[in-house]
């Protein structure tokens, strides 16, 4: 090991084990609280909600989304659209509420000196949103025109089809974002009967605050906005699992186009587990090996890659937009089937740990991007997970990553989408065992 790579190994250790000192958790009034303090500026809240698309069937596609992009788009109790937005405005208040497969959130940021008047608003919008009926229409037909333009994107319509064929018959199946046919139905009643029966109730919230705050100033700002939240119960709700695919499969869908765009998924273990670390490294080093391989050795492809998708199902991907189908699919799965059966090598173990620790600074430089990592990882288990990640990944051993490379790159469902006459079965049927 270079004494670049030990330094590293150390300043991550200690960041870390800091990291892991700094975060709390308590609860108010039957709220669950995650805070993290930071000298930065700027100071986040994130209010999230369990369950994404498991809190509705898929004719309600996309009523989750729309639900809580309008919590901070169509006015409150306290204040009308315009004057939420104009004091967004003045003050440089970030506001804004989506949701995904797993869960849905409502989430704020703002610069230290207005994080009164941020927190004002952020709270109205979580406790008081009055989902104005024209305010409401107007931002549906926004969304739909949104998800209209998204139907013609290629990369957007293979996403779908992996999504669709490989957790057929599961919530995973569903857009989250929705379809227009379901968005469209959907009125003033519905989104609100839905936040208010399904999503406001504090045994499905968790709140992550990051900043330089008073944590006993902020425990009583809590209290204020939050103490009266419903305390409903809620049924069971899923569980991390891990995911398999043991045999090739082929869905594919003709379409004129420049290029054909392909993606074959492959399972994954347990996001909540140590091995999950091990196979996000290996994937990691896949994708490097494509991009080597697929476009700089042989110029099939522009930006082929690979990478692990850390849900309650969780799966690896590998991807491909390309001119020469059977060519890239071939190359692709021989670097699977190589790392699989001949193993990786301890310095590649040791650079995708260094890139690893790079890419997780970068990504959490702004307290809102830590509040939504600590957020997320509490969902799925303990936010100690996202506190002790680089520890996490810094024990992965090579034995480790060679094992769980082999025990879940055992098939691949592809998805084709381009010229189906270029659609080689041959190759997509290659194992990689």
């Amino acid at each position: 090991m270079t004494i670049k790579a030990i330094f590293s190994t150390i300043a991550i250790a200690a960041i870390s084990t800091m990291a892991t000192a700094q975060t709390t958790e308590f609860t108010v009034k039957g709220l669950k609280v995650i805070f993290k303090p930071s000298t930065k500026q700027t100071v986040s809240a994130v209010m999230f909600f369990k369950g994404g698309t498991g809190n509705y069937g898929q004719e309600q596609e996309g009523i989750e989304s729309l639900t809580l992009s309008a919590t901070t788009e169509c006015g409150t109790s306290k204040y009308n659209k315009d004057d939420f937005k104009d004091m967004a405005d003045k003050y440089g208040v970030n506001l804004g509420g989506s949701s995904s497969y797993d869960y849905g959130n409502i989430s704020m940021s703002c610069v230290k000196p207005y994080f009164d008047k941020g927190w004002d608003l952020f709270a109205q919008a979580v406790t008081n949103p009055i989902f104005d009926e024209k305010e409401l229409g107007m931002l549906q037909q926004k969304l739909i025109s949104g998800l209209k333009e998204q139907e013609g994107d290629p990369d957007t319509k293979l996403s779908d089809m992996a999504m669709s064929t490989t957790f057929k018959g599961t919530r995973y199946a569903f857009r989250p974002e929705g379809k227009p046919e379901t968005m469209e139905k959907f009125t003033k009643d519905a989104v609100a009967g839905y936040y208010n029966r399904t999503l406001l109730n504090v045994n499905r919230m968790i709140l992550v605050v990051v900043g330089n705050l008073s944590i006993e100033d902020l425990k009583t700002k809590i209290e204020k906005a939050f103490g009266a939240l419903p305390n409903n119960v809620v049924a069971t709700m899923d569980a991390p699992r891990s995911f398999q695919v043991n045999a090739n499969t082929l869905n594919s869908e003709d379409r004129k186009l420049a290029t054909n765009y392909i993606m074959g998924v492959m399972g994954a273990p347990e996001a909540t587990t140590p091995m999950f670390n091990a196979y996000r490294l290996a994937v990691d080093i896949l994708s490097d090996k494509l991009f080597e391989e697929v476009r700089t050795k042989r110029n099939l492809s522009y930006a082929p890659y690979a990478y692990v998708s850390g849900g309650f199902r969780p799966f690896a991907a590998i991807y491909v937009s390309t001119t020469k189908p059977k060519d890239a699919v071939t190359v692709m799965v021989d670097e699977v089937k190589r790392l699989r059966n001949n193993g990786f090598k301890e310095i590649e173990l040791r650079d995708a740990k260094n890139q690893f620790a790079t890419s997780y600074f970068m990504k959490n430089e702004s307290t809102g991007a830590i509040a939504r990592s600590l957020g997320v990882a509490e969902i799925k288990g303990t936010w100690k997970n996202e506190d002790t990640f680089l520890d996490q990944i810094n024990a992965v051993s090579l034995s480790q990553m060679q094992q769980v490379f082999k025990d879940y790159a055992d098939g691949i469902k592809w998805n084709y989408l381009g010229d189906a006459a270029l659609s080689d079965k041959t190759a997509f049927e290659m194992k990689t065992k």
